[in-house]
C-alpha cells in the first residue's frame, strides 16, 4: 500500500462522528458485528495464562527482541507503565509479569492478546486467579551466543512505518483479521491516520479486533469497502490515508 496522504482543512465533525470518537473502538466493534460474544463468567485459570505466555513468547519471561514488546506476555512499555510498573517487563520478576497480565485481563479481558487468545480458544470472562501463592515457572535463560544471534528489530514508529512502506522489499496486502498477530507498517500508518481523526484506537501496527471493527464501521459510513467486513484494501486505504474523507 502507498504511504503518506494529504489532509483536508479541519471541519466540524457530525453528531454521529462525535459519538463514535467518544466511544471509540467499542462502538466500532458493536456496530460492525465484530464484538466478542459474552461468555459465561467462569473464572480464568493459571493454566490459561500459562498457555497464553507460551503462545506469546514461548514462555520466556526475559525475552526482548527489540520489536517493542517485552517479556512472557509481550507487553509494550506504554501498557506496562500504565499498569503502574516501572522499567521494562522483560526485566521484571516472573511473578510481577503474571500479576500485570492478571491486572490487564481483569480490565480488558483477552482483547490485548487477540491472536493467541483466538488461537487458543480463550473465552473465560470471569476474574483472573489471585496472584498470591502462585509459583511462576522459572524464567528460561539465554546464553550470550543465543542473544547475539537473535535478530533485533527496531521499535515501530510512524516514520519507520512509512519508510518500510516505500521500501522495495515490502509487499502490500489487504489488512484483515488474518494479520492480527503481525506488527505491520501499513497497519501502523492506517491506525495513525485514524487516530488523527480522533478515534480512540491503539497504534501498535497490529490489525486486531479494534482495528477491524473500526474499519468495518468506517466502511459502512463512507459506503466504501474492499469485499469484506473489517478489511482495509486499496479502496478504504484511499479514503482514510491517501485522500482522507471528511464525514
Amino acid at each position: 500500500m502507498p504511504s503518506g496522504g494529504r489532509h483536508r482543512a479541519p471541519q466540524p465533525p457530525s453528531t454521529v462522528m462525535k459519538v463514535l470518537r467518544t466511544t471509540g473502538a467499542v462502538t466500532a466493534l458493536v456496530s460492525s458485528g465484530l464484538a466478542v460474544t459474552t461468555a459465561p463468567a467462569s473464572a480464568a485459570t493459571a493454566d490459561d495464562f500459562a498457555k497464553l505466555r507460551q503462545c506469546e513468547s514461548g514462555g520466556n519471561y526475559l525475552i526482548n527482541t527489540g520489536n517493542g514488546y517485552y517479556g512472557a506476555y509481550q507487553f509494550d512499555a506504554q501498557t506496562w507503565h500504565a499498569l503502574g510498573y516501572s522499567g521494562l517487563p522483560s526485566g521484571a520478576p516472573p511473578t510481577l509479569q503474571d500479576e500485570a497480565a492478571y491486572k490487564l485481563y481483569n480490565a480488558r479481558g483477552w482483547s490485548p492478546w487477540p491472536s493467541c487468545a483466538s488461537k487458543l480458544g480463550l473465552s473465560r470472562s470471569g476474574p483472573a486467579p489471585s496472584s498470591s501463592g502462585i509459583v511462576a515457572p522459572s524464567a528460561p535463560t539465554t546464553s550470550p551466543v543465543q542473544r547475539a544471534i537473535t535478530p533485533v528489530q527496531p521499535a515501530m514508529t510512524l516514520e519507520r512505518a512509512k519508510a518500510l512502506l516505500n521500501s522495495e522489499n515490502f509487499t502490500g496486502t489487504a489488512l484483515s483479521s488474518t494479520l492480527a498477530g503481525e506488527v505491520r507498517p501499513d497497519a501502523y500508518v492506517w491506525q495513525s491516520e485514524m487516530r488523527q481523526k480522533r478515534f480512540i484506537l491503539q497504534v501498535d501496527g497490529r490489525f486486531g479486533r479494534e482495528s477491524q471493527g473500526l474499519a468495518s464501521l468506517y466502511s459502512y459510513l463512507t459506503r466504501v469497502d474492499d469485499g469484506g467486513a473489517g478489511v482495509v484494501g486499496k479502496n478504504l486505504w484511499d479514503v482514510t490515508v491517501t485522500n482522507p474523507t471528511v464525514l
